[in-house]
This record gives C-alpha cells, structure tokens and sequence, in this order.
C-alpha cells in the first residue's frame, strides 16, 4: 500500500493494480529499487531476494551522485592530493557526464537496457551512463508522460533546444535543498527569469498577478502520468500550454536510441523484443523475432536475447520453437529463472509433470515469491497422483498470500481428495 499525497488517500502501491490478482510478492528488482535505496545487499544468484536489512540506507545516499566516499577517504589517508579529490561534483563534468548522474533515475524512456556484460552496478557517477545503459523512446513525439520521463521532456522542451548544454537539472534544481511551498513560486521564477524576461509572457498583467507570477502554473504543469495511477508529475517539456495526458498506442512502435547513444543491432533487437512482450501486437512479436534470430547470429549465447526469443515464441503458441531456446539459455545461465518457468509451463501442458516440477523447484529456490510457478507446481504434483507434494505447494502458497483465492480452493480440493483415499 501507499499513501498518494494528491488525493490524500491510501491505494495499491503503482503498477499493483494491473495485475488480476493480488502479486503481493512482485519481485523489486535490483535495477528499480536501486533508484528508491542506497547499498542495496542482494543475495547472488537469487531473484528479489535480499540481506536482512536489504538496504543500508533508505532513499539516495551522497555516493549516487558524488562516487564512492571509501574511495575518497583511501585517496585522503594515502595522501595523494595531487590529483584532486577522489568525490565527484556532477557540476564540473563534461556536459554528457552531468547528465548521467540525473539520467541514472531520470531517465525511463519506451524500453531501458543494459549493454552487454553491464548490469545495475556498472555506472558510476563520473561515467557516461549509455557506456553501460542503452535508453530507447518512440520516434515520434508523444504527450504522455511517465514516471521517470523527466530527461526525455526536458530534450522535448523549446528552453533545451535553444539553451544546449547550459540547460541542465541543475540550472533550476538544488539537489541539496528543496524551497517550501511559499518559497516555492519566487525560487523557480527566479530560475525562469535568468533566461526570459517578463515581457516574454503571453497573459495579462491581471492574470498574472492572480496566479502570483507563477510560472509553474502555466507552463510546467502537473499531470497524471499514464504508467501509474493516483500519480501526478510535472511536465518538463515546458509547454505553452499544458498537453493532456493520452495513453501511448503500441501499433506501428518505431524506437531510437535516446540522445546521443549509438545502439547496436543486439541493443536494438532487445528493444523490441521487450516492447514486444509487453502487448499482444502480433506485427510487434514478428518483427521483435526476427530482429532477434538475425542478431543472435553474431551472439548465439547471448541469454538475455535468447530468453526475449524464446518469450516472444511462447506468446505466440509457437512453443516448439521456443523449447530449444529456454533449454539452451539454461545451460548457458543456470542462475537465471524465465526459462525454468517458461519451459516448465510447456512440459506440464505436454503432461510432462515430472520435469516441470523440477524446473519450478529450481526457479523457487532462487525467487519463492513465484506465486503463479508454485500455484502450477501444485496442480502438476496433484495430476502425477502426488498429492502429499501439492498440498505441502499449496500451503505454502496460502501462507505467503491468503487473500488469493485460488490457492485456497485448491488446498481444499486436495484435502478432500486426501480425506477420501484414506
């Protein structure tokens, strides 16, 4: 649950509500909740499994946008001042660099991936975040916006393109200190003013006023976003007039890299092939499959591009050939867990109970949170006559979420099925 300051009510935390049932244990990956939390202590080869406590320190800690503070105090205790300090002010970088350390978690675009052999801990404040990160946003322009879309608006913005480089976060943002409300309306005029003049404003003298000069009022309004309900941010595209807010179509998807990123034809097939398995757009999954057969050619054990593959072959009811792909991203990355799912799921609708257990138990040990993988484990233990199996399945599945129905019946099922052979 969470409190949503602008309705003044408690409702499902974001994206909760899209599911059909209550996900109480939707994995936070590493890469989100690093943007939430600091030091996060991720158990390795585990899914949304983490220390206890999880993080060493809630919300941004200094290192996010400064660098490593062990890595200052080592330099300082060596002595070696000569050349310079070991911490990084985001304020003295090369504009792209700035940039980064905002983009880190300002930045979602249509699809976010890491580069190859880069994972959430690769950048670091200094870096340029497209060496690790390859962000990708729709060709055309869209009113939407997003959560973490304040990068891709600002780019939109007519103040950036006419400013370049000297318009940043920065140039209006104090990471250090945030105004109070009736600090609020002058502090950000103020930053407005070191650019335009008033004479620059379309509205009267008598508006104006009543709106108090607040430039905000107009032109970087606060809207709902379209990936998460109860939620308003602000618009920093910086309209003349506020843009409503409209769902983005997934027909006809057309992805660029953002910026000044390059994107390789494995970064651009992934791309697709994430979009794709998030709609049931069948031109979408045809051209996502095969961008991906075509750069798999020049990376035939690439994982990520083998699983996005096998997924899209999968939603498609083409499971035999989705088959030889989850087998072989599971030899090649035995840690991972899409394919012990995906494949399992395949096997039981074969009648191939044994196997799919097997490849669920394997995917349960590394995330138990699987709720649907343990709900399925259930039912296959149940149909190959092991019922002590299923209902050990089931309990645990009713102890990690009660208020989901279905595992509650099916317990009851199995029970009575107990009761009867007894």
């Amino acid at each position: 649950m969470a409190y949503y300051a602008a309705g003044g009510k408690w409702d499902l935390a974001p994206n909760y509500q899209t599911y059909a049932y209550p996900y109480l244990t939707r994995p936070a990956m590493p890469g989100c909740l690093n943007c939430h939390a600091s030091f996060l202590k991720v158990i390795p080869k585990t899914q949304n499994r983490y220390g206890n406590p999880p993080f060493a320190e809630g919300g941004i800690a200094c290192e996010r946008c400064h660098g490593s503070g062990e890595a200052h105090i080592r330099k300082m205790k060596a002595g070696d001042v000569a050349g310079g300090l070991a911490i990084v002010n985001p304020a003295k970088l090369a504009p792209d660099r700035r940039d980064s350390i905002c983009s880190q978690c300002h930045l979602s675009g249509e699809v976010r991936e890491n580069r190859a052999g880069q994972d959430w801990q690769s950048y670091h404040p200094g870096d340029r975040l497209n060496d690790s990160v390859v962000v990708f946003v729709r060709a055309a322009e869209t009113s939407g916006m997003k959560v973490t879309s304040h990068m891709e608006k600002l780019a939109l913005s007519a103040c950036k393109r006419s400013s370049g480089d000297r318009l940043w976060c920065g140039a209006c943002h104090d990471p250090h200190f945030v105004p109070s409300a009736s600090e609020r309306v002058a502090w950000f005029r103020g930053k407005c003013l070191t650019c335009h003049d008033t004479s620059a404003c379309g509205e009267t003298q008598k508006l104006r006023a009543a709106r108090q000069d607040d430039c905000t009022a107009c032109h970087m309004t606060k809207s709902t976003v379209i990936d998460a309900q109860h939620v308003v941010y602000t618009d920093h595209s910086i309209p003349k007039r506020p843009h409503p807010a409209t769902p983005e179509s997934p027909g006809n998807l057309e992805l660029v890299a953002f910026g000044a990123a390059t994107a390789s034809a494995r970064d651009t097939a992934l791309a697709y092939g994430i979009a794709a398995s998030r709609t049931s757009d069948t031109d979408l999954r045809t051209r996502a499959a095969a961008m991906l057969q075509e750069a798999l050619r020049s990376a035939p054990d690439d994982v990520e591009m083998l699983l996005y593959l096998a997924e899209n072959y999968r939603n498609g009811d083409q499971e035999e050939k989705a088959v030889p792909l989850y087998q072989r991203a599971i030899k090649l990355d035995p840690a991972q867990v899409t394919a012990s799912v995906g494949l399992g799921g395949i096997l039981m609708e074969r009648g191939q109970y044994a196997e799919a257990v097997r490849l669920w138990q394997d995917a349960l040990s590394k995330n138990g949170g699987l709720e649907l993988v343990r709900i399925n484990m259930a039912v296959a233990q149940w149909r190959s006559g092991d019922l002590t199996g299923a209902e050990s399945s089931l309990v645990k599945a009713v102890s990690i979420n009660p208020g989901f129905a279905t595992p509650v019946d099916l317990l009851r099922q199995v029970r009575e099925q107990i009761q009867r052979g007894r």
